[in-house]
């Protein structure tokens, strides 16, 4: 065995990038072998030293989940839970990891109010972290074809793992369908961002076919970027940013109007040849707020991934609740 390790190997050990383990042999924490005459072509670090530290940062580890996994658990961005860790006083340990980073450990008590914080604050539409993926650039049911025909579509598992489900439920992530089985994506899923008017609202029974082909539409239509969706176990809720829209594709025949009407929750839509109007459930009005407090709002709304009157509307329905069940 080598008494000594590679850059790569100590960043892998240690969990830190290769930078910072440079700084770790500068200021001594970790002894880099010499090799003035340069025979040996990658950079080395003695075994024992890294051993070392490696095991006293295990000791010291805290056992709490990452503000990453805790996010990736609930469905919302890492930038979610730093704004909640906070605004809380409940414990969240801390990690220095070299010089230019600081890992954070949450302990049960914090991640069980933040994970009933996010429930008593969720958003009656869908984030788009819950149903879109940028890393691959792929939405949640979006429909994808193998290379002899047969249609997959893009789901998470448990884990919450993109990928697809064979029919016989045998797993397979996303990087194998592309690169190993070469599945491609049946159309694309972007088109420009509109202005928001008010959103139109359905809901998509996940037993009927019909949902999925509207899903299939929707996508090709508006684009990820003028919907919100969240799923539920037996249906999807699904918006759309409302006002007028050409098609740009026909109408799939399956989708008859009285689907479409049926799948309706708040709203209207106007059906016309080549072109549909959705008209939003909702009335537009205006009123006065002090300047600091709509900076405010405004700052609040972008934390939690909401425009200013998605957020006023939560807060509304809020307030509603609570004095119902006062009264």
């Amino acid at each position: 065995m080598n008494d000594w390790y590679t850059r790569l190997e100590v960043a892998d050990i240690l969990g830190i990038s290769k930078a910072t383990v440079y700084h770790y042999a500068k200021q001594k924490k970790i002894i880099k072998i010499e090799d003035p005459h340069r025979l040996i072509r990658e950079v080395r670090y003695k075994r024992e030293e890294v051993d070392t530290l490696a095991a006293e940062r295990q000791r010291n580890q805290p056992m709490g989940l990452r503000p990453s996994e805790l996010a990736k658990q609930l469905g919302v961005t890492t930038q979610r839970i730093y704004a909640l860790i906070r605004e809380t006083d409940l414990p969240v340990d801390e990690l220095p990891v070299g010089d230019e980073r600081t890992i954070y450990s949450i302990p049960d008590e914090t991640a069980v109010w933040i994970t009933q914080e996010i429930e008593r604050t969720a958003s009656v539409r869908g984030t788009r972290v819950e149903f879109y993926d940028a890393k691959f650039d792929i939405v949640l049911y979006q429909l994808f074809r193998t290379q002899q025909g047969q249609d997959m579509r893009v789901l998470r598992n448990d884990n919450q793992e993109w990928g697809f489900y064979l029919q016989s439920r045998t797993w397979i992530p996303f990087t194998n369908g592309i690169h190993i089985y070469q599945y491609e994506a049946v159309y694309p899923i972007h088109r420009p961002n509109s202005r928001v008017k008010g959103y139109t609202d359905f809901s998509l029974p996940k037993d009927l076919q019909e949902s999925f082909d509207f899903l299939d539409f929707v996508y090709q239509i508006w684009g990820i970027e003028n919907i919100r969706i969240r799923e539920h176990d037996t249906h999807i809720d699904l918006s759309i940013k409302s006002g007028e829209i050409e098609l740009s594709i026909p109408v799939p025949e399956i989708l008859t109007e009285s689907i479409i009407k049926r799948f309706l929750v708040l709203g209207d839509v106007v059906i016309k040849e080549g072109e549909w109007t959705l008209i939003s459930g909702y009335r537009r009005t205006t009123f006065d707020l002090p300047n600091n407090l709509l900076d405010k709002l405004q700052e609040i709304a972008k934390e939690k991934d909401l425009s200013m009157s998605e957020y006023v509307e939560e807060a509304v329905r809020e307030k509603f609740e609570r004095e119902e069940k006062m009264e």
